[in-house]
């Protein structure tokens, strides 16, 4: 039997662990070789969905990724059952202008934290679209409506409050309202609203209403009485008199419109014939006055005025 060659397992053992750690290299991104800080939330309430390794996301940038997910009575000496919830921030992801960091050091980091958690700065359980995929989500929240869980340790890690996701708000409001319903009392509503037509009816049977109908009677009779008496005027033959010399006079008026006007458009015509002859005479006066000008001898006298050569022609 032939023996084993140890040499060669070895180095093939080797090569393989230098394969595998190459590997993670390469496809974990360089993770293990990021400089990182870790940040801790309480939740009380169910994280089902988040595993670890779910990202976690600040205005859709994944900056971090969960690490740790218990109960705090498991890592603290406390009552308190909330569901701890640690993820690792990685620093190169939130790097700003010049590559620098948003915290250069701890207390930086520390006092960064805090000033960002007075603004309303919460880690919210979110999920990714139809996949369900839960992460964690920071957010910018009203910091009155959602405070910080009451805690009674001093925190590992930098902590940063939670609020409840979108999901359990819907599921909480849907709960709220539900109990606002059981506790209406319809039955108290229903005995309010016989008494109310109870009380109406009672009202109408005291009013007087013989007495209304005997006054709207007087009234509907008076105005057929009106109506009446306003027909039978308009049928009268005075009326018709009336109307009919009201339409003759429109008549004459309408005629002594149309004589008054062919009476101004003729004179318009005439007007303007007599203009025209002014205009004709002022130039016949106007050319006599040239004349008279050039040759004054021919106008008194009566001799033809005399000839003028064309220039440019000699004399033959």
């Amino acid at each position: 039997m032939k023996k084993p060659n140890y040499f060669k397992i070895g180095l093939f053992v080797i090569a393989a662990t230098l394969l595998l750690a190459a590997a993670i290299i390469i496809f974990g991104g360089g993770k293990f070789f990021q400089k990182k800080t870790t940040i801790e939330t309480y939740f009380d309430q169910s994280v089902q969905g988040l595993s670890v390794g779910a990202s976690l996301e600040f205005q859709g940038v994944q900056i971090g990724n969960v690490s740790y997910i218990g109960f705090v009575f498991n890592e603290y000496h406390t009552r308190k059952t909330y569901v701890l919830v640690r993820a690792e921030i990685y620093l190169d992801k939130i790097a700003g202008e010049g590559k620098k960091r948003l915290f250069e050091t701890d207390e930086e980091r520390l006092q960064g934290y805090g000033q960002m958690i007075q603004k309303g700065l919460r880690l919210q359980l979110a999920s990714q679209g139809v996949t369900g995929i839960a992460f964690l989500n920071a957010v910018y929240l009203d910091p009155d409506r959602y405070p910080p869980l009451e805690h009674d340790w001093t925190p590992e890690y930098s902590y940063i409050p939670s609020a409840p996701g979108t999901i359990t708000q819907i599921t909480q409001t849907i709960e709220n309202l539900s109990r606002s319903i059981e506790s209406i009392d319809i039955e108290k509503i229903t005995d309010g609203v016989e008494d109310l037509v109870v009380s109406l009816n009672n009202a109408v049977e005291q009013a007087k209403v013989g007495e209304l109908s005997a006054d709207l009677r007087k009234l509907v009779k008076t105005l057929d009485t009106t109506t009446a008496e306003l027909d039978k005027m308009l049928k009268s033959q005075e009326t018709k008199e009336t109307i009919a010399n009201v339409v003759a006079i429109t008549g004459e008026l309408n005629r002594t419109l149309r004589r008054t006007d062919r009476l101004l458009s003729n004179r318009e015509h005439n007007i303007k014939l007599t203009m025209d002859n002014v205009e004709r005479i002022t130039e016949d006066m106007k050319e006599f006055m040239e004349l008279l000008k050039k040759y004054p001898s021919w106008v008194l006298f009566g001799s033809p005025p005399p000839h003028i050569e064309p220039e440019g022609e000699e004399k033959q």
